[in-house]
């Protein structure tokens, strides 16, 4: 059976660029601890997907998780930023979870 990182990539394979694949890879790669290349698969779909909100929150907590709160604060702030204005369901969602995470996160700091 195909590890899901694996699977993720070998998805991205013949569908690069597909939002779901490359969010899912990023998480993947993040819970099997491999942060440098969860931080570059959040990164290439930000690039892809600069308006992938779940994308946006989860790079700071994958940030904040290994303590570089100031990096997590500014890619929250940026995708706030991004998402600013948009009527999508996904992006006004996660505009609360950023919000909420900031406050969370100076409040602990």
């Amino acid at each position: 059976m195909m590890d899901k990182v694996a699977f993720f990539a070998d998805y991205l394979a013949k569908k690069p660029g597909d939002r779901f694949a490359m969010y899912s890879l990023a998480l993947e790669l993040a819970k099997t601890e491999r942060w440098n290349d969860a931080e570059q698969a959040f990164g290439s779909l930000l690039e892809v997907h600069p308006q992938s909100g779940a994308g946006h929150y989860q790079l700071g907590m994958l940030l904040s998780a290994q303590e570089k709160h100031e990096a997590a604060l500014a890619a929250w702030r940026q995708g706030l930023a991004l998402l600013k204005g948009s009527s999508e369901s996904e992006a006004r969602r996660s505009i609360v979870e950023i919000e909420a995470a900031i406050e969370d996160l100076l409040d602990d700091m």
